[in-house]
């Protein structure tokens, strides 16, 4: 897999969806165009990937902002995962 393959496969929050047990079946990724994703309204995905048109969240000069921060604070450990590899790809690019 190429690095442009693999930046396609990290959702716009941090997520591995190359890991996530529910593609293909119940979702295609949250850089599909399609709405065949695990949550089209998510409003991480709907502001980085439609709004500010930015492959991940750790791109946006507002990062961490409260969705991540929501998101990173909430009961699943693999958000939490998630956002911490959003920082490490952050500070290296700083």
């Amino acid at each position: 897999m190429n690095t442009d393959e693999r930046r396609l496969d990290l959702a716009p929050c941090g997520l591995d969806c190359g890991a996530c047990p529910q593609r293909p079946e119940k979702c295609d990724g949250c850089h599909a165009e399609s709405e065949h994703v695990w949550a089209a309204d998510c409003g991480i995905r709907v502001c980085c990937k439609f709004e500010k048109k930015l492959d991940n969240c750790s791109q946006c000069a507002d990062f961490p902002c409260q969705l991540i921060l929501a998101f990173e604070g909430d009961q699943w450990e693999h958000h939490t995962r998630a956002v911490k590899r959003l920082r490490k790809m952050r500070d290296q690019t700083d």
